[in-house]
């Protein structure tokens, strides 16, 4: 099982959970992280040794706080004083808030934990009973902090470690023994309504951006409590998030007279291996996938390892050639639902996989998409409903996976793997089109507000346009080899349509669309707030060069930089007419600096936008429109901004964008 170590692995490797080359005389995992290997040594103790170290530490036993009141052992008024029970077993844990009492002690060495399994029941309302509680650690290695916006009361998250004068192998033990109370947290019900919660209130919100009906944050939180996958995938993600972060949260400063209920903390969460906890729940959530589309009791380790739209695709398979061997049959209900539930739990578990990947990386874990959505066409037209439309939550997953799509292909220019001119496709989605492909209507709909379709339609014109990039690009190597090359993608399901080969009838087809788009979008499109040259009332630095943008609307925001960033790469890409092109120098100079006007506007308005700071699901959305804008600029002070502003949304949201940031320094 991934996580589990070796017994010859050193103790680095041991702690950490990771795969060693057990080298001599150090491993080469902790040559490259450029740290000193501490060695083999092989000596392991349990946790509980008996009466010897509960004798060794009951001196230093803090009383415990009453029963029922997890809450009540951060405050220092409440505690009463106690002598030294005498030595008797360890008592066994009778509730879930009994297992996150106790402070974090250092005993002499800890055995390491293996990745907990979990029974396939909720664990939110059968917590595991039968743990021993964990002894308490002596008042001169952890206190708690008892202030919080002059409050007495403190949550979980605002456990502090104090400065120690330990030595360096009480440390380790410190450390080690967080990293086994933490493993035993693990599935718990306290930790799973940490994670769901923590779901809901920060990251569902990136998943409905064109969504007003919520599905991501309203639904899948519901339906995670009789589904084992889906339960999994929102604690992988909720956990890798919270690694990115280093464990902070906002709970603690979130009301100005209350303090956080105790589903919104977490005991030393800043000094949780969230990462490890990440992994652990994203094989638990592939390994129920598998599971709940397999015949057997358990799969194996390699089956647990698939994509999860690899499983969802298995899944669909099955069904359609269940369909086939029995026409009669009616698809009810239920199978709808295990096909939404699954799709979300591949939607949310490829947003863990990208999280920390580099933007060149992200159309390969988008492999798949394609078949699935053909076989849910094909199931919706083998049942009884109607093959107008997909579920609702299909469809929010299709925007989802449609808007990565668009950016993964600007990256690699390559050609999307959702064909844009599959009309079907994009009507089953929620579009109203014609038979030329072209949006008849930006209006509501039983789906969608008018803000929804416009970003949607918005969306698919995105799609068009990277496919006619990637095309410009294959015919650009063609040119320059003088002969067609042989494309990646050619011949294969995603490779670009004929439609969109970078002609000038095509260039200019792409740019009325944009044009009637911006022409008929709602009103609430407009920015409610703009500052033409923003500046500091608190310093004497000159004004910004950019404006600041507000829309009342999330998606507004979002959409409008989309088509900003949509006019930008349309203006620098224009094929070379050779018929109606600029026939002297003054003409093509004339071109030129009409050029010029166009991208400076494009990228003021883009910046002017990210600098007015929409909310995170917004500005999870730009990191691709900002490289591409940082390529444009060429003042320093202008490309300090868009920098900037990349790495804030690392700080802020946990996305990585190193990578943006190193090609647009070289």
């Amino acid at each position: 099982m991934p996580g589990v170590p070796s017994n010859k692995s050193c103790e680095r490797c041991k702690k950490r959970h990771l795969k060693c080359d057990e080298g001599r005389p150090q491993c080469q995992r902790c040559i490259g992280a450029g740290v000193e290997c501490p060695g083999y040594v092989q000596t392991r103790k349990f946790i509980d040794q008996g009466a010897s170290v509960r004798r060794r530490y009951a001196p230093y036993q803090e009383p415990s706080a009453k029963s029922g009141d997890a809450r009540n052992i951060s405050h220092p008024h409440t505690a009463k004083a106690h002598s030294p029970a005498p030595e008797k077993e360890a008592p066994l844990v009778t509730s879930v808030q009994d297992q996150v009492q106790p402070q974090l002690p250092s005993p002499p060495s800890i055995v390491e934990a293996q990745p907990v399994a979990r029974p396939n029941v909720p664990l939110w309302n059968n917590p595991p009973l039968g743990m021993p509680v964990l002894p308490q650690p002596p008042s001169s290695i952890s206190s708690r902090s008892a202030s919080m916006h002059g409050n007495d009361q403190a949550g979980y998250g605002s456990v502090q470690q104090p400065p120690s004068s330990a030595s360096p192998s009480q440390s380790n033990e410190q450390e080690e023994f967080r990293d086994i109370f933490s493993e035993l947290m693990t599935g718990t019900e306290h930790e799973m309504s940490f994670l769901v919660r923590y779901y809901a209130d920060y990251l569902a919100a990136w998943l409905d951006l064109s969504d007003t009906g919520n599905f991501f944050s309203a639904y899948v939180p519901v339906r995670a409590l009789d589904e084992d996958f889906l339960r999994d995938a929102i604690a992988a993600l909720s956990a890798k998030h919270l690694a990115k972060m280093k464990g902070v949260t906002a709970a603690n400063i979130s009301g100005m007279f209350t303090s956080p209920p105790t589903m919104e903390t977490y005991p030393n969460a800043q000094q949780v291996d969230w990462s490890l906890k990440a992994a652990n729940y994203y094989y638990l959530a592939v390994s129920h996938m598998n599971s709940s589309i397999s015949d057997y009791a358990s799969v194996s380790s390699t089956a647990a390892l698939e994509s999860p739209i690899a499983i969802a695709n298995q899944w669909l398979s099955l069904q359609l050639s269940q369909m086939e061997r029995t026409p009669d049959k009616t698809l009810n209900e239920a199978v709808f639902k295990k096909a939404e539930n699954l799709l979300t739990a591949s939607t949310i578990l490829t947003l863990y996989k990208i999280l920390d990947e580099p933007g060149e990386n992200w159309q390969s874990y988008l492999t798949g998409i394609k078949p699935l959505f053909s076989q849910i066409l094909r199931l919706i037209g083998e049942s009884d409903e109607s093959s107008a439309h997909f579920f609702p939550g299909i469809t929010a997953v299709f925007w989802n996976f449609a808007r990565l799509d668009y950016q993964a292909s600007y990256y690699n220019r390559l050609p999307t793997h959702l064909d844009p001119e599959d009309l079907v496709l994009w009507r089953a989605a929620g579009l109203s089109l014609d038979d030329k492909g072209n949006a008849s209507s930006i209006s509501s709909t039983h789906l969608f507000s008018r803000e929804d379709t416009a970003t949607n339609v918005l969306t698919r014109l995105l799609n068009k346009l990277t496919n006619f990039l990637a095309a410009s690009k294959r015919s650009q190597l063609e040119h320059w080899v003088g002969r067609p090359s042989e494309s990646p993608t050619s011949g294969t399901a995603n490779a670009p349509s004929p439609s969109l080969e970078p002609t000038t009838a095509t260039w200019l087809k792409l740019s009325f669309e944009f044009q009637s788009w911006v022409e008929r979008m709602p009103e609430t499109f407009r920015p409610c707030l703009r500052l033409e040259r923003p500046k500091s009332v608190s310093s004497d630095a000159p004004p910004m060069p950019f404006p600041e943008i507000f829309y009342s609307l999330t998606s507004c925001a979002s959409a409008m930089q989309q088509y900003h960033f949509g006019r930008l790469a349309l203006s620098l890409n224009r094929p070379v007419d050779e018929v109606s092109g600029p026939a002297t120098a003054c003409d093509r100079l004339q071109g030129y600096r009409e050029l010029t006007k166009e991208v400076d506007h494009r990228c003021r308005e883009i910046c002017g936008v990210a600098l007015g700071r929409p909310r995170g699901a917004a500005r999870v959305q730009m990191i691709t429109l900002l490289y591409a804008v940082g390529q444009c600029l060429e003042k320093t002070e202008e490309r300090h901004i868009v920098v900037d502003l990349l790495r804030g949304i690392e700080a802020d949201l946990g996305w990585s964008t190193a990578m943006q940031v190193q090609k647009l320094k070289r």
